[in-house]
């Protein structure tokens, strides 16, 4: 099993900290983001962790030398979405293994143990780890999903304007890929600018290939802005809450 973090994005919602430092480096009281991510994968037997990045590179990887990351390499993008970058990856790392997708600017305490071993019951293409919300207002900013009762998704709609379903279910940016759609990912995942929230998801729950694996959790931030990011080092010392996009 190998695991891909996504921070190829331009941090353009982070300036002008993200001028100088990586949004997967920003710290969140002290403590990079990078390392949340690490430490969700630590329960699972993960080979190596690529992080798939278009600028800051030598900073990330002078973090990975400095810090003995010596099972974390860093993989050049081009800024092309969510989809694109993972396509690019895929291609460059050539690993035909369960792979476990990580949004690089998620701060979270996710069981990915729990949505893995979920993924392996349901041998689903792609699983997502799924959360509740209970605020309409802001479930409008998440990628909305609607699921069956034994947990594939039958809805998958990123940051509608509606509120489609009465589970307040949303995306929390982890996935697990598994080794088919790796394998066929002529078919689904080919190197060109795309999102898999807008493009691929949704495509695959219509061939009910997609499920979901419901978290709990007790806290889930995007530190992807710099109002979010702030929010976060404010609420972290005394509470746990989850911070919208």
């Amino acid at each position: 099993m190998i695991s891909i973090i996504l921070a190829a994005g331009q941090g353009t919602r982070m300036r002008p900290l993200s001028y100088v430092i990586p949004k997967i480096l920003l710290p969140v009281r002290g403590k990079p983001v990078l390392d949340y991510l690490l430490n969700n994968i630590k329960d699972l037997n993960v080979d190596k962790t690529y992080i798939i990045a278009s600028e800051h590179i030598e900073q990330i990887q002078n973090y990975i030398d400095k810090t003995n990351l010596d099972n974390v390499s860093v993989v050049n993008g081009l800024g092309w979405e969510t989809g694109g970058d993972l396509s690019i990856g895929l291609e460059i790392i050539n690993k035909l293994d369960d792979t476990i997708v990580m949004n690089g600017d998620i701060v979270t305490d996710i069981n990915l143990k729990s949505v893995y071993e979920d993924h392996i019951k349901k041998k689903s293409y792609v699983t997502i780890g799924i959360f509740r919300l209970e605020d309409k207002n802001e479930i409008k900013r998440f990628g909305q999903i609607s699921i069956s009762d034994d947990g594939m998704i039958k809805n998958f709609a990123e940051k509608s304007d509606k509120v489609f379903s009465s589970s307040m279910l949303v995306n929390s940016g982890f996935y697990i890929f598994d080794k088919k759609i790796i394998e066929n990912r002529s078919k689904y995942l080919i190197p060109r600018k795309f999102k898999l929230e807008q493009d691929l998801f949704p495509e695959l729950a219509k061939e009910n290939k997609l499920y979901g694996s419901l978290c709990k959790l007790s806290y889930w931030w995007d530190v992807g802005t710099m109002s979010s990011y702030m929010k976060a080092e404010r609420f972290f010392i005394n509470n746990y809450d989850i911070i919208p996009p």
